[in-house]
């Protein structure tokens, strides 16, 4: 390490944490605009302007501070968490409670603060500061190069994608393209700025600043792309741990952070805590096979009540109904006056049957309950 940089995990988190912020800041003045043409009003081309130059001085401010300077200070396994921490919480102070341009529930309030408390766990039993390293020795281990390479081969494949096609897919594939491009850019971007002061030789020095600015520069407009293309609440968590585990990985196998991991089960713990995290912010059943519908069918069935008059059945499906008459109707292909009748009145003469069969139906199901 060069003299003139004592590692220090302080500032480490410091500059982590500011580039999160930016970052979040540099998605809204992107995402409010968007959201405004979208419900109808216009926007001037100058204000379009104004805020993607905004939007990429905060990610160079952003990218400075936390992809650059940061992990000269500490590990790369820790500039990570804190970075995405501050982002998620920032996420959902910007993007729900003041912009509102999209809902947090409780549930996915309680995954921010679930995750950003991992995120502090990770502090005390991840890896410490390690003084002495060279990168050259490093990256000789062969496990280490293919690695390496791995993230770069992945970098490159899913930004042709992204640049190429990224809007011909469903969201899904959308989500996946942006999670490999975002997170093999930003963990070969850390690696990288950390190994700038391990005294690299003249070709991997020359190698390591392309490789520096072509990640950045993909980091970048991931997140112009990412603006327009996807949810905010259901990508930056997934995002967030997806970059956490990925330059983990990375530090245990380039940097050697096994050596000076505190605590191996509070390590793996602290990360099925980011994923725990992960699927509450997600509001999603990731961790169990209950179907949606068969839940409610479950429910409706255990909590119908008794009735003592009416002949309505008020757990009856109008649209159930629609559909078996319109059957009965196509199967009467004979009805001379249902041939002469357009769809628009075929349709309403099935919905009108529905509905006496809706009102003259006795609740069977409830007394059954």
């Amino acid at each position: 390490m060069a003299p003139h940089f004592n590692q220090s995990l302080p500032i480490c988190y410091g500059l982590s944490a500011m580039g999160g912020i930016l970052e979040v800041g540099s998605i809204a003045v992107l995402a409010v605009p968007d959201a405004r043409e979208k419900e109808g009003t216009p926007i001037p081309t100058w204000l379009s302007m104004v805020t993607l130059a905004s939007n990429v001085i905060m990610q160079l401010i952003g990218s400075l501070s936390s992809n650059l300077i940061a992990p000269w200070f500490g590990p790369v396994s820790v500039v990570a968490p804190i970075y995405f921490s501050a982002t998620l919480v920032f996420n959902l102070i910007i993007f729900g409670f003041i912009l509102g341009l999209e809902f947090f529930d409780r549930i996915m309030i309680v995954g921010t603060y679930v995750i950003a408390i991992g995120t502090v766990l990770l502090q005390v039993v991840g890896p410490g500061i390690q003084d002495g390293q060279d990168i050259g020795e490093l990256l000789g281990h062969s496990y280490a190069q293919s690695w390496f390479l791995f993230l770069l081969a992945s970098m490159v494949v899913s930004t042709i994608f992204m640049v190429t096609s990224i809007n011909k897919y469903g969201e899904y594939k959308r989500i996946a393209i942006l999670l490999i491009a975002r997170s093999t850019s930003y963990t070969l971007n850390l690696t990288v700025s950390r190994a700038f002061l391990l005294s690299p030789d003249h070709f991997v020095l020359v190698s390591f600043i392309v490789i520096k600015v072509v990640s950045g520069a993909i980091y970048t407009y991931a997140i112009v792309v990412q603006s327009t293309t996807v949810k905010q609440a259901k990508f930056i968590p997934l995002n967030a741990t997806t970059i956490i585990l990925l330059n983990a990985i990375t530090g245990v196998i380039i940097w050697e952070d096994w050596r000076v991991i505190s605590s191996w089960v509070g390590y793996v713990c602290v990360f099925l805590l980011l994923a725990l995290g992960c699927d509450l912010l997600l509001s999603a059943n990731l961790l169990t096979n209950d179907n949606a519908e068969l839940g409610r069918a479950k429910l409706m069935r255990r909590f119908q009540l008794e009735r003592s008059s009416g002949s309505r059945n008020l757990y009856s499906n109008i649209a159930d109904y629609e559909g078996e008459v319109e059957n009965q109707n196509k199967a009467a292909t004979k009805d001379t006056d249902l041939l002469k009748m357009s769809d628009t009145q075929r349709r309403e003469s099935s919905r009108r049957i529905a509905w006496k069969k809706v009102l003259s139906t006795r609740s069977v199901e409830g007394h059954k309950a």
